[in-house]
Order: C-alpha cells, then sequence, then structure tokens
C-alpha cells in the first residue's frame, strides 16, 4: 500500500530518501504516497497517517496527518488509485510537551479512516533529529546568566560608590 516515502525540507526543497531509514527534523513535511486497489462506486475516503511508536498496548500515536483520497467509479474492474497524506513534523516543547521528541526507530501507518481493514505499516523506519535533553541545557545556558543578574542586582540596590 505504501508506495513512496518523501521529506520536504524548508530551505532545500524535495528530497527522496536514499536509504530504508529516514532522519527527520522538526520542520520537515514526510509525505507518504499510497496505491491502493479499488472497485466500486465513485467515492470519497479518508487517508490517515500517523508516526508514533508500537508499544504494550498498541500504536502510540505522537503526529497525524490526513487528506482525501477519490476513488473513481469502478464497478467491474480494480483500478489502482493513488493518493498522498503529508506529515509536519513538529519537534516537542518544554518537557517534551507537544510533540515528537529527538530518538530513534519511529514507526508509521497509513489507513482509510472509512475502511480501517486497509492499513500499512513499516516499523523502525524514522529517526527524529535532536533532543529535548540538549535543547533544555541550551536553552538553560542562555537563561542562567540573566537568572544570576536577576538575582544580583536587588543586592546591589543599598551599595554606594
Amino acid at each position: 500500500m505504501i508506495s513512496g516515502l518523501d521529506v520536504y525540507r524548508p530551505g532545500t526543497g524535495w528530497l527522496v530518501p536514499f536509504q530504508d531509514k529516514l532522519t527527520l527534523m522538526a520542520g520537515d513535511v514526510l509525505r507518504v504516497t499510497v496505491a491502493v486497489p479499488y472497485r466500486g462506486p465513485e467515492a470519497e475516503f479518508t487517508l490517515y497517517g500517523s508516526i508514533g511508536q508500537r508499544g504494550l498496548f498498541g500504536f502510540d500515536e505522537i503526529l497525524s496527518a490526513r487528506a482525501p483520497l477519490s476513488c473513481p467509479d469502478s464497478p467491474e474492474t480494480y483500478t489502482t488509485v493513488t493518493g498522498e497524506v503529508d506529515i509536519e513534523i513538529i519537534g516537542a516543547g518544554i518537557a517534551g510537551i507537544g510533540g515528537i521528541s529527538g530518538g530513534t526507530d519511529y514507526d508509521l501507518y497509513v489507513k482509510i479512516e472509512e475502511k480501517p481493514e486497509v492499513i500499512a505499516e513499516i516499523d523502525d523506519v524514522i529517526d527524529i533529529a535532536g533532543g529535548s535533553a540538549s535543547d533544555m541545557t541550551g536553552m538553560l545556558g542562555m537563561i542562567m546568566p540573566l537568572m544570576m543578574l536577576g538575582m544580583v542586582m536587588p543586592l546591589m540596590e543599598g551599595v554606594e560608590e
């Protein structure tokens, strides 16, 4: 079902991955292209893609996106229908909240929402560059001098030259 993975990187453009594993960073867009056989009346479906991690209790979705999938009238023979869903890579904020954290071995799945039996999954296909721990360390390194000034300045109010 998944027929292609492309990456859009702002400032660079569309990149076609050369490896079996993708390395993405915040701001990138992962375009997942699918090809599915369809037979039936003309219909509109919803393509749903998600990046996350498969765990003990199922798939933990972290980032997801939807896109329309139009199927033509094909009552007698199967027609291959192609579609795309773009998943924007949003980096995790403070304390890892609100996006995806840097790490390795993220999983990807794509399904048709109205037909949940039509699903494809690829395990351990995505690495996310960067890490929330190093981001916090860098941020604290920039804020620390300001915090020190904020503590020292009130002590200097009563000192005369």
